[in-house]
């Protein structure tokens, strides 16, 4: 979009690559649970899935997008949060379709969060890049707030209401804090009366987990106060020195 750093062509790029992944990803987890594999069905979940995803996105990726629960009625829905909307539907595909199959809530959150970027190796390439960045940097809790605040702006405009509640002082450990009160994931997982879903997305992946150790060895704490997917009335990471 016009308003985002990345442009729409490179956006299906990524989209398609990150879907890619996500399907070697998924198959692999459903071969691995014998609930789930055997005579081609990890095949059929997948294109289940899929398909079931593609029919949400219809619903809510298209306007008026009644759903956001305000008064503004939109006419156009930018690539940037379409991509958002698409992977929140996958995820709620996700879990309808292997609910019947993997009846432990517990374990089927568990690899969602797997495919949405919790898996081990991703989250030590993640890491380990971050903290490289930390490590070249003369103030860590600077570039940690950096990196906070491109989440933020990552997120689009469609379903998201944040802001800067507190930012540096000489006079405040605190660097950042970032608080969020509308969160595109939740509300659409809370249309389907499913809001802890969230704690598979954006929760699970975004903000405090890039840093080993909450950002301790870069003597820096980076957490996560409150979470809307956890019943709190928003989500609120903060960067402190």
């Amino acid at each position: 979009s016009t308003t985002h750093w990345l442009s729409d062509s490179w956006r299906v790029w990524l989209d398609q690559t990150e879907h890619a992944w996500w399907r070697r990803g998924m198959l692999s987890a459903l071969r691995n649970d014998h609930r789930t594999s055997g005579a081609g069905r990890e095949e059929t979940l997948a294109s289940a899935i899929e398909t079931l995803a593609g029919t949400l996105e219809e619903k809510y990726g298209r306007p008026p997008l009644g759903w956001l629960g305000d008064d503004n009625v939109r006419t156009s829905v930018s690539s940037a949060d379409l991509s958002h909307v698409r992977q929140a539907c996958r995820v709620l595909a996700t879990h309808k379709v292997l609910s019947p199959f993997v009846t432990d809530e517990t374990k089927l959150l568990q690899n969602l969060r797997e495919r949405n970027g919790e898996e081990q190796m991703a989250r030590k390439i993640l890491q380990t890049g971050v903290a490289s960045a930390l490590w070249m940097s003369k103030d860590p809790a600077l570039t940690a707030s950096r990196m906070v605040r491109a989440m933020a702006y990552d997120h689009g405009s469609l379903g998201w209401a944040w802001e800067e509640t507190k930012k540096n002082t000489d006079a405040d450990a605190t660097a950042l804090e970032v608080r969020t009160r509308k969160c595109l994931y939740h509300a659409i997982f809370s249309a389907e009366n499913v809001p802890h879903l969230a704690t598979t997305t954006c929760c699970s992946v975004d903000g405090v987990p890039w840093f080993p150790n909450q950002g301790e060895k870069f003597h820096i704490n980076v957490t996560r106060l409150k979470a809307l997917s956890q019943g709190d009335d928003a989500c609120v990471l903060r960067v402190e020195r």
